[in-house]
């Protein structure tokens, strides 16, 4: 098994953007301009319970249409953002729940994604009860300092998830609200036939994607034993699974590029989930699988 197609090329996006038409604090042209400036290959604009563009192109960098819709809960929220969506979107009743939204996102042909999970407090039960997500957001750029508190990294909470039985794949989002640091960091790198809406979602339903800071994922490879790790120089490669303690899980030197893990068949490993980190503590997520 090879997470990653070998003549596929990856392209930069970010699925989760705010503007003036909701409360971020740049257009959405000047903001289109500003992601294309920084190399990205495509956006998606999820202002608030809102649709602010048609599908578009810009100078090569493809837009699409989106939204972010929340709702409210005891003691936490759960935000979901609906990528390639119609203008029909905004109509939607929150009181209707967020299953109902990931429903109606996914009937539309659409993609509906888990925002900043570590930042809403969801739990492992709330993440589980949620049917038909494409992936959830394993970092989320405003969800830390100066914005907020430290809660951008959603690792540990999709690994309890994991462990209930919700293997969630996972994007890194920037939700840019400010444009004063909380822009162009994060990334989802995606294969797709072509740069277009159909390929971007089916890309994303494929599963052909990983998220990042800035590492970059060469393959990941499963034959059954051993996961092997191909990738940029970088100074730590975990291996992430549902046991509290596995032997060797941890590679790590100075600009390593390859690292391997032989599954735990006989202790229970269930499913493995790759981290890259480089120097800098940038890290990348592999779309976690099971084993």
């Amino acid at each position: 098994m090879r997470l990653f197609h070998e003549n596929k090329p990856f392209f930069k996006g970010n699925l989760h953007t705010h503007t003036t038409n909701s409360d971020g604090k740049m257009d959405p042209q000047d903001t289109i301009a500003l992601y294309k400036q920084h190399g990205y290959d495509f956006l998606s604009i999820t202002d608030h319970r809102v649709r602010t563009t048609d599908v578009m192109e810009h100078e090569g960098m493809l837009v699409l249409p989106g939204t972010e819709m929340d709702f409210a809960l005891p003691g936490q929220t759960i935000h979901l953002v609906g990528i390639q969506v119609p203008p029909s979107i905004a109509d939607f009743d929150r009181a209707q729940g967020p299953q109902a939204f990931i429903s109606l996102v996914n009937k539309q042909g659409g993609a509906a994604i888990l925002a900043h999970p570590l930042w809403s407090f969801n739990d492992a039960d709330t993440i589980c009860a949620l049917q038909g997500l494409c992936a959830a957001e394993i970092y989320n750029t405003a969800s830390q300092p100066p914005w907020n508190p430290d809660r951008a990294d959603a690792t540990g909470i999709l690994d309890y998830a994991a462990n209930r039985g919700s293997l969630l794949r996972t994007v890194a989002s920037d939700d840019t609200h400010n444009y004063n640091g909380d822009e162009c960091r994060s990334a989802t790198m995606l294969q797709a036939d072509s740069l277009t809406p159909e390929g971007i979602i089916s890309a994303l339903k494929e599963g052909a994607f990983y998220a990042s800071l800035g590492p970059e994922f060469v393959q990941v490879e499963y034959d059954g034993n051993t996961v092997s790790v191909t990738c940029s120089p970088v100074r730590s490669i975990f291996f992430h699974t549902n046991l509290p303690w596995a032997p060797k899980r941890c590679v790590q030197g100075e600009g390593i590029t390859h690292g391997e893990y032989r599954v735990q068949h006989d202790m229970g490993d269930a499913y493995v989930r790759v981290i890259i980190e480089d120097e800098n503590g940038l890290r990348a997520w592999a779309n976690p699988f099971k084993v």
